[in-house]
Parts: structure tokens; C-alpha cells; sequence
């Protein structure tokens, strides 16, 4: 039997069983070092290498080629977490693409293995693959044709929610948080009373600004990529999502809102949204899964100090002057 076929038939069989038997059980709900995804594709890739040196296979050039391809379209649509946008996962899958052109025209000979399936399709030497090619192109291209000229009609404007309304608990870390009572640990003085604090300077003697310092911290290494180094929505990475991140300097955002109101978007990230504020979902990753309790609250404090913002609140502003 052709080893071509062999290698794929085993392939088939290899990702069915680790996609729908060992996937799951390396996706736990909770975080674990051994039980995670990246250690289950690092498995498969592996299994994939080690069946092909053990039964010394050796498939064509092209096969490789296409399964170096699909393992990193595998990797980004499946493995990688969150998961990224249509965007990112074109402009990744653009330079896997390359990378993987790199790896079969590495030299002369393997380029030539590479092409030779494709130039004995066209020559007709493989007549049966020439003719179910040669019959799908115009089918796809008529399909394609027929998909672009028929009349659409506009689905129905639906208004998304910007700020949708916060469930009544949230549970973080095995902890449940009631959202209604819940306030920032780190807030020392509610009424801001730091005119004369500056976080890199004196955080040592005022202990509200080594929170602030410390949240600061997270910020720059987890958060400003796509909330920017201003906190103004504009970072390196915001021009590919949409909606944008959100522009904490702005008005309407931060300081329209509660800090137990952060902190559940924050904990939850945009698979956590509830269905009013589709179609457009945000980008955002559950922190949960990356920063600890400590660290939210402490970022979430940050954002308030560096944008000069007061977190909202329902108390009873009489008291503010006593």
C-alpha cells in the first residue's frame, strides 16, 4: 500500500482519538500545569512525528508540507487560548503559511517532490484526480458566482448593550462574590484624598499607592497591548478588534461604573457577556484565568488613580461632607 495513504489513514485516526477522547481530558475547567491544552498539542505533535520515524513512512512532500499547514491552523483554531479574532487568525494563519512555503522549498529537490503531485495532475498522468479537480473549480466558481448575485435582505438592526446589567453574584476562584455589596479591599480613603502621593516615588510610605504602583505593574504587563499605554483604547494591538478595547480616559466608560462592575468584566472578559450585548462580543480574555484576586482589584485600582476617575457609587452623598 502506498505509504502516502498509510500516513493519512493513521493521521485520521491519531486526531480523532486525541481531539475527541484526550482533548477533553486535558481542558479541565480549573488550571492545571500538567492537564492543559498546550501540553496536549505538544503530545500530539509528537505522536504525529514519532508514528512516522517508527513505521519509517516517509510520505511525500506535499503530505508533509499540508500537515505542517493544518497543525498550525489546528493549533490557533483549537489550542491557543482565549480564542483570537477572524483577524488575528488570518494574519497568523498568513505568516504560518509562509513559514510553511519556507519549509518545503528549503531546497531544489524537495521543492521539485513538492510540485510533482500537482504538475502530474494537470499533465493528466493522474487522470482521476485531474478529473474530479478539473469538474469541482467551475462548480465552486459557479457556487461562489450564485453566493455573490443573489439578493440578501438585512437582518434586523439589533442595539447592543455597552454596559450590559451585572449578574447579582459572579464566582471567581472558587469564591462567589455578591456584586451589589462587593467593594475594592484596596481602596483605602473612598473620597481620593492623595493629592500629595505620586505611586513611583512614595509607595513605600502611602500604602494606597503601592497598591495603585502594584496594580500599575499588572497593568503594563498584561493590559496596555490593547487598552494602550494612556489607558485611551489605543494600543498596539486595539486596531484589529472590534469593538476596540475600551478608552478608560473617556467618560462614559469607567466612570459611569461601579468597581464590583469592573471586576466582574474583568474576572469574566468577553466570553463572559451576556447575550444583550451581542452581535459584537469583546475581545477581552477572562483574567480570571491568568491574574490572581489580589492582582484585578489592584489593576482596577490603577485604571481609577491613572485616569482621574471616580469608581461610581449608590451611597448617600450627604455623608460625604461630614
Amino acid at each position: 500500500m502506498n505509504k502516502t495513504l498509510v500516513a493519512t489513514i493513521i493521521l485520521a485516526v491519531v486526531v480523532g482519538v486525541f481531539h475527541y477522547v484526550l482533548f477533553p481530558i486535558f481542558t479541565p475547567k480549573g488550571f492545571s500545569w500538567v492537564l492543559n491544552q498546550y501540553v496536549y498539542f505538544l503530545i500530539l505533535v509528537l505522536s504525529i512525528v514519532a508514528y512516522n520515524l517508527i513505521l519509517k513512512l516517509k510520505p511525500a512532500m506535499a503530505w508533509r508540507g499540508g500537515v505542517v499547514w493544518l497543525t498550525g491552523l489546528y493549533f490557533y483554531k483549537f489550542i491557543l487560548y482565549p480564542p483570537v479574532p477572524w483577524t488575528l487568525l488570518i494574519t497568523y494563519m498568513m505568516l504560518w503559511s509562509i513559514g510553511t512555503f519556507l519549509y518545503i522549498s528549503q531546497d531544489e529537490d524537495t521543492f521539485r517532490e513538492f510540485r510533482a503531485p500537482l504538475v502530474k495532475v494537470v499533465t493528466g498522468e493522474y487522470k482521476f484526480a485531474r478529473i474530479i479537480v478539473f469538474t469541482l473549480m467551475p462548480l465552486l466558481v459557479g457556487f461562489a458566482t450564485y453566493q455573490s448575485l443573489i439578493p440578501k435582505f438585512a437582518e434586523p438592526v439589533e442595539l447592543r448593550t455597552v454596559h450590559p446589567a451585572p449578574p447579582a453574584t459572579t464566582k471567581v476562584h472558587g469564591k462567589t462574590y455578591g456584586l451589589e455589596d462587593l467593594q475594592n479591599p484596596y481602596r483605602v480613603d473612598e473620597q481620593d484624598n492623595y493629592k500629595d502621593s505620586f505611586p513611583f516615588l512614595d509607595a513605600d510610605k502611602q500604602e494606597y499607592m503601592k497598591f495603585v504602583t502594584e496594580g500599575g505593574t499588572v497593568f503594563f504587563q498584561n493590559c496596555h497591548y490593547c487598552h494602550g499605554d494612556q489607558l485611551n483604547g489605543l494600543g498596539m494591538f486595539s486596531h484589529v478588534f472590534n469593538p476596540t478595547p475600551a478608552n478608560f480616559v473617556d467618560p462614559g466608560t469607567i466612570a459611569m461604573l461601579r468597581e464590583s462592575f469592573l471586576f466582574w468584566r474583568v474576572s469574566k472578559g468577553g466570553p463572559g457577556l451576556p447575550n444583550e450585548s451581542t452581535p459584537w462580543s469583546s475581545a477581552m480574555p477572562p483574567w480570571e484565568e491568568h491574574l490572581t484576586t489580589e492582582q484585578i482589584w489592584k489593576v482596577i485600582l490603577f485604571e481609577y488613580w491613572y485616569t482621574g476617575w471616580h469608581p461610581r457609587t449608590f451611597d448617600d452623598e450627604s455623608s460625604v461632607g461630614e
